[in-house]
């Protein structure tokens, strides 16, 4: 009983710092991150994974803006392409860019059909307390991802023009994996 009210009170304790605290910082040299999209209201609580993903898309493009990138626009299969490694990373438990088939971004991509390459941003969160797939943390990866050099080289990368991106729980909602995926014109 006691170790059920510690994770609860922990829980609520998480989630009430995302809902109030939200703050993306100014950046670093050379680059901007915009400020969080999320109203305070919206910030918790499992949405549909299309709302997260217009919101995944949403913040891609507030963070390429301030740093005086053109948009990306979505492309459903890129979507599907990153839907698929995240699911796939749950189900097998791994966490890379390399699937166990030996199959990359641009590799995934190909098989469905896309004409060009990709670039994939990644990210795993395990942990005891449950998280929901909410906006606040859409809004939590994407900061993670742009104060990130690698990832952020990605999410800035000029010559890019599509998005896809994906993300899944486990049924507890203590381990995620969420995809950037992006492309340009074969």
């Amino acid at each position: 009983m006691v170790l059920s009210a510690l994770v609860f009170s922990s829980y609520a304790l998480i989630q009430l710092h995302q809902l109030f605290f939200q703050s993306n910082g100014a950046g670093g040299p050379g680059w901007a991150i915009g400020q969080p999209q999320t109203q305070w209201n919206f910030r918790l609580g499992n949405q549909p994974l299309p709302e997260l993903r217009a919101l995944a898309l949403e913040l891609v493009n507030r963070d390429r803006q301030v740093n005086g990138l053109p948009p990306l626009v979505e492309d459903p299969l890129l979507a599907q392409v990153a839907q698929r490694h995240a699911e796939d990373m749950l189900k097998h438990q791994f966490y890379d860019h390399v699937n166990p088939d030996g199959q990359d971004p641009s590799d995934r991509f190909r098989a469905l059909g896309g004409q060009a390459g990709a670039g994939e941003n990644i990210m795993q969160q395990k942990g005891t307390i449950p998280v929901a797939l909410s906006f606040g943390l859409v809004e939590e990866y994407q900061k993670g991802w742009m104060y990130s050099p690698g990832h952020r080289e990605n999410l800035l990368t000029p010559h890019y023009t599509t998005f896809g991106y994906g993300i899944v729980a486990n049924s507890l909602g203590t381990e995620i994996y969420a995809v950037q995926l992006f492309s340009f014109p074969p």
